[in-house]
């Protein structure tokens, strides 16, 4: 069952209807883990992955509480290698397949969100392990898991944060305008879905299918920047409208979800795209990918540190690639984020040599140059979706047949 579908819509208005009716906060909880276990049920995973997704939970949460009480760092490391290793197989990732005997992928488990869980248990042990969780319950730590405004696609929460509201699950909105205007946000989120998202990847489909089986002409520049700018506005419009709904739902309930996009399209270079799109993805990779990894280069090796800060810049960002997909133009998407957050990092040094911070700081107020690099980082990201849309072979062919049209 889609959030955006109708059938969601409506089992949603019925329960936000009577939820605060309940006389109590445990009735509320258990009828929300009722809602997030028949959610999960309604994606139809195989008895197996319900195994695999019990194992995972159980333990999840016995490891965490062993950090807790016996934070190891070298032990906290192993388990999160073994998470990614996990979820590597799992997914099937185009290199094991190349490297591992075919008989190891003969059989494939579909666990519905394990991507989000996955981040949401690196939270759990790191935050056990730096001791910022006081109080860890199983009852909690499930239905934060198994939250069904964040179990497909995010926004990604802390559990700390999920807590704060979950223990109280009572209204957080003051009056009778905030509730309606979630409601409103719910709304508007199901049309960008179903409505706008829909019609921009018909027309987008339709584009690339013309774009492919025409010979290279002027027309090819026309149909390749309509590709750049269809599936860009599919992909906002499908993802900002998920978030909406399920934010909206969320607080309508009693649970504040984090936002997750923020203008992106103002963003004047990819480092800061990454602080408006996805947010808490973004805020995730800096958190515990790039800054631990800068972190440990920088006191073992401080005389390379800023070249060190490249290195992590690529590899948190080429992560960040490979976790949305399994194969190789997933890589590719992501070494193109890291090389474009390396290239404002590398111009803003430049900057900072030749003029100063005080010269940087009109540079940055420079209108005209402002709205070049906001065009620039926006035509820069939609052209990386083009590895993010389609396989390897499709993407390549696609840059070929522009670099054929560009040089007629």
């Amino acid at each position: 069952m889609n959030v955006a579908s109708l059938e969601w819509v409506a089992c949603f208005l019925v329960v936000s209807g009577v939820f605060f009716q309940l006389p109590n906060v445990r009735s509320r909880q258990v009828l929300f883990a009722a809602g997030s276990l028949g959610f999960l049920a309604a994606q139809a995973p195989a008895w197996p992955a319900w195994l695999l997704l019990g194992a995972f939970l159980g333990i999840g949460y016995l490891v965490t509480n062993l950090f807790a009480r016996q934070p190891n760092q070298l032990i906290v490391a192993g388990y999160i290698l073994l998470l990614v290793a996990g979820f590597t197989y799992i997914k099937q990732y185009a290199f094991l397949t190349a490297l591992l005997p075919a008989s190891l992928f003969e059989s494939k488990i579909a666990l519905v969100g394990v991507s989000y869980m996955l981040f949401r248990q690196i939270h759990l042990v790191v935050d056990a392990y730096q001791g910022q969780i006081a109080q860890f319950t199983f009852w909690n730590y499930l239905n934060y898991q198994l939250n069904l405004f964040g179990l497909l696609a995010g926004p990604i929460q802390r559990y700390q944060e999920f807590c704060e509201d979950w223990e109280r699950l009572e209204p957080i909105l003051i009056n009778r305008e905030e509730i309606l205007k979630s409601y409103l946000r719910l709304f508007l989120g199901v049309i960008k879905v179903l409505g706008l998202g829909s019609l921009c990847m018909t027309a987008y489909s339709s584009v690339l299918t013309r774009y492919m089986s025409e010979p290279a002409g002027w027309r090819t520049i026309a149909e390749f920047f309509g590709m750049l700018y269809l599936f860009t506005a599919y992909l906002y419009f499908n993802f900002s409208g998920y978030c909406d709904i399920v934010i909206a739902g969320s607080n309508l309930l009693g649970l504040r979800m984090p936002e997750n996009f923020n203008y992106p399209f103002v963003s004047r270079n990819i480092g800061d795209l990454w602080t408006r799109w996805h947010r808490t993805l973004g805020a995730w990779i800096r958190d515990y990918v790039f800054t631990p990894m800068f972190k440990t280069s920088v006191e073992r090796w401080p005389s390379y540190a800023t070249s060190l800060s490249f290195v992590a810049y690529f590899v948190a960002f080429l992560l960040a690639g490979i976790w949305h997909g399994s194969t190789w133009n997933f890589v590719v998407f992501g070494l193109l984020h890291g090389a474009g957050v390396a290239a404002a990092k590398i111009w803003e040094m430049i900057l900072i040599r030749r003029r100063g911070r005080p010269g940087l700081k009109l540079y940055l107020q420079n209108p005209p140059i402002k709205y070049v690099a906001i065009i620039g980082t926006f035509h820069y990201f939609s052209f990386s979706l083009i590895f993010w849309s389609n396989d390897m072979a499709t993407s390549m062919s696609i840059v070929k047949k522009l670099g054929a049209a560009l040089t007629r």
